[in-house]
């Protein structure tokens, strides 16, 4: 507040300067204009500081705050004074002038990175670095520092950055960097390489390793390479520090990554759990009677939930279903054990659908499999408005002239809408629109409209979805769901039958906090829509980490009254865009995630209890919405019989 008031009374003293100025100016309009225009004058000028006065403050309380917030953000996390005290050697520190540093900017993908290098508001050097187009390779897009001290094999050291995003094009809104330490010449041999990546706050990384040789000066290197995607980052603190022997590389910190909320015992999940009761469950009343109509005392009464009412889904490839090898084996078992809907991957997707004969039999196989293996199935997608999800045919009729364009576009809603129709509950219409605007050069927005009537015409069972990213998982979160409600309501206002909203949740290493992202999906509730996560992994090697997200992700979403639905983009580690974000290992054993899904999806979200009927022939279970089977047996007299449990249901009656 000290700092406030000071600026206000710079502004103030610069305003009777200003009045001092003015009274002598209008002395001069005195005398040419006579008391009519120093009262003019007086009036524009008193109307004219008034003005600069605010202008003053308000620049004032900017300055202010682009010089202090800056200062704290970049600050980078400092060692403790034990550790500072055992290092043996700085063997590279961008702190000070770096030598033989080399970047290379992509310029043979037919694009150039941008690469900057500033003095940081901390007086640190800070690297700027903009990449337009994702490469081939992470290393298409990269820089290196030649070490300036000597390392020996077996040396315990301490790799460190920090860093910030200021964007990325990628659904978590995390950036993705490989920091690494190699030979700088020859075999190029590592001894460490790392992912890391943040999203928009400043964040120090610590990496301990073990040199694995011998290298003099300038004989290894410092790695940073950026060209897994199109992003926009800083970075400082660029620093190898060398312990020698005098710790252990146990001993180092090692950067680990959180989120609030996640304590045992943590409030919000608590009154979330709270909610789940209230919201997804309702009273199941059985009630047995003889051939008579008496109450039957005493018949022991099973209840099972069978189909969930809430999608508990996963993506699934199509080369695995439509095998029936060792491996395809496993997969469908987990399939089962797991889950209660499933949408093929790539199979439907127009670039897929149009990739060869044997690409599109095996998707109708694993189709028919979903099916008859009592699965509900998603389909995904009908248009992804990029060149490159499509056939190469695409462009070039685009070009051609629109007419054209848009007749083809729904000439494809045809054949795959034909085979689907009645047998899935949903279709993602058109996915990731706000991202891939290719289509849109040729096309206006307004063409999503006819596109959704046009599917709702050939399947009108079919909930219709629009599916966006870069929801639930990053601070632009409400801003981005503010611009996808805007649009998904005009197309609405326009005739669109848009019956559901889909939001993809591909989690980085750094997870948002529970209570955000019940909080952005608040931001849906005015829509009236139900709402489904329809991509979600936890993309991180920190196994801990992932089993407790998924969790406390799980708990969040189904206690929230609008989402519907919650479907894994891939559940095994051999078949996943993302293999660390799998939840069974290559060899079939489960990972904390999957024991955490289990424990809640499938032990205590999906009702199975026992019991026997009271002197009025009731017996009477708390059970989560859904498909049931009731099993009634009573002095060797079996009854089974299915029914839906929902808010309304009141009492099923079995007669024996």
């Amino acid at each position: 507040m000290y700092v406030f008031s000071e600026f206000e009374n710079i502004s103030d003293t610069l305003l009777s300067h200003l009045i001092y100025q003015v009274v002598g100016v209008s002395e001069i309009f005195y005398i040419l204009a006579g008391g009519y225009g120093r009262a003019f004058l007086f009036i524009i000028c008193y109307i004219f500081l008034f003005i600069m006065n605010n202008l003053i403050k308000t620049l004032c309380t900017l300055m202010m705050i682009g010089v202090t917030l800056p200062l704290i953000a970049q600050q980078r996390e400092a060692l403790s004074q034990s550790l500072q005290e055992k290092v043996m050697a700085i063997a590279f520190s961008s702190d000070m002038s770096p030598k033989n540093y080399d970047e290379n900017k992509g310029q043979f993908t037919g694009f150039s990175s941008t690469f900057l290098l500033k003095k940081g508001e901390s007086g640190l050097p800070v690297y700027e670095i903009e990449v337009p187009y994702a490469t081939k390779s992470q290393y298409g897009v990269s820089m290196h520092f030649r070490t300036t001290d000597r390392v020996r094999k077996g040396d315990v050291l301490l790799a460190r950055i920090t860093m910030r995003t200021l964007s990325a094009r990628q659904e978590s809104g995390e950036s993705v960097v490989y920091y690494y330490f190699q030979e700088a010449q020859g075999s190029f041999d590592k001894s460490f390489i790392t992912q890391i990546g943040t999203v928009e706050n400043w964040k120090t990384f610590n990496i301990p390793f073990v040199a694995h040789k011998d290298m003099l000066a300038g004989e290894a290197q410092i790695g940073l390479a950026f060209g897994s995607l199109a992003q926009h980052l800083e970075v400082t603190g660029i620093e190898i520090l060398n312990f020698g022997n005098s710790v252990r590389v146990e001993d180092l910190p090692e950067t680990r990554f959180s989120y609030a909320g996640r304590e045992a015992g943590a409030a919000w999940r608590e009154e979330a759990l709270r909610r789940i009761e209230e919201i997804r469950t309702s009273p199941l009343t059985v009630r047995v009677v003889d051939a008579e109509g008496k109450p039957v005392k005493g018949a022991k009464v099973e209840v099972s939930l069978q189909q969930s009412e809430f999608i508990w889904g996963t993506a699934v490839q199509e080369s695995l279903l439509a095998k029936n090898d060792a491996e395809s084996q496993a997969y469908k078992k987990h399939l089962k054990e797991f889950f209660n809907t499933a949408v093929i991957e790539n199979g439907f997707k127009a670039g897929g659908w149009a990739w060869d004969g044997k690409h599109k039999m095996n998707t109708l196989l694993s189709f028919d499999w979903l099916r008859d293996n009592g699965f509900r199935q998603r389909g995904h997608n009908l248009v992804w408005p990029a060149w490159r999800f499509n056939s190469p045919l695409t462009k070039h009729i685009a070009m051609r002239d629109s007419a054209s364009f848009d007749s083809y576009i729904k000439a494809q809603f045809y054949e795959r809408m034909a085979y689907t129709k009645g047998q899935v509950v949903a279709w993602d219409v058109v996915n990731e629109y706000m991202h891939e605007k290719e289509f849109f050069r040729y096309l206006p927005y307004s063409a999503m409209v006819d596109w959704f009537k046009l599917a709702h015409e050939l399947d009108p069972d079919a909930q219709l979805f629009i599916n966006e990213y870069g929801m639930l998982n990053c601070v632009q979160s409400p801003q981005n769901i503010r611009e996808y409600i805007d649009t998904i309501q005009t197309l609405r206002s326009k005739g669109a039958p848009i019956h559901a909203v889909g939001i993809q949740g591909h989690i980085g290493r750094q997870p948002r906090n529970p209570v955000q992202v019940m909080t952005d999906l608040d931001l849906f509730i005015p829509t009236g829509l139900p709402v489904q996560i329809t991509e979600f992994d936890i993309n991180t090697p920190d196994e801990e980490l992932q089993a407790d997200y998924m969790r406390d992700f799980l708990i969040a979403v189904y206690s929230h009254p609008v989402v519907t639905g919650v479907t894994l983009w891939g559940f095994w580690e051999n078949a996943h865009w993302r293999p660390d974000a799998g939840m069974f290992r290559k060899d079939w054993t489960p990972k904390g995630s999957a024991l955490a899904w289990h424990e809640w999806v499938v032990g205590k979200w999906k009702t199975h209890e026992w019991g026997k009927t009271d002197k009025k022939g009731i017996l009477t279970v708390q059970g989560h919405l859904g498909q049931y089977t009731v099993s009634v047996e009573y002095r060797g007299q079996q009854k089974v019989k299915s029914c839906q449990l929902s808010k309304d249901t009141q009492v099923i009656e079995i007669r024996l």
